[in-house]
């Protein structure tokens, strides 16, 4: 259903209208695609900040429900969603975004 749909814009014809700050969670994909491997461990790229989040993105039900995140040794992998984890951020830039300034890390952002 379109009302189903998330949008920023209530007179969109694609969404409700509903979000006023667009933002989601980061998925298993785009961890693969900045560095994350399957099962293992990887502190050297960007994601890694020693604490543990979820990725939107779920694996399975077994029992309870199961989740891909990166654990605060930054494992890549699939977790209980019975462990107390934080959340990671996402936006989606429109093409033709101008971003300048920074290298993107944390202590040098880029800005859009």
């Amino acid at each position: 259903r379109e009302l189903d749909k998330f949008t920023t814009n209530a007179d969109s014809t694609l969404g409700n209208g509903k979000l006023t700050y667009p933002v989601g969670l980061i998925s298993a994909d785009e961890i693969a695609y900045a560095g994350g491997v399957y099962e293992s461990t990887n502190t050297s790229f960007y994601l890694y900040t020693g604490q543990a989040v979820w990725a939107g993105s779920p694996s399975l039900y077994f029992g309870n429900a199961i989740e891909y995140g990166l654990n605060s040794t930054s494992d890549f992998s699939d977790y209980n969603v019975l462990n107390a984890y934080g959340l990671r951020p996402v936006v989606s830039l429109k093409p033709g975004t101008v971003v300048s300034g920074g290298d993107g890390s944390s202590t040098s952002p880029f800005i859009v």
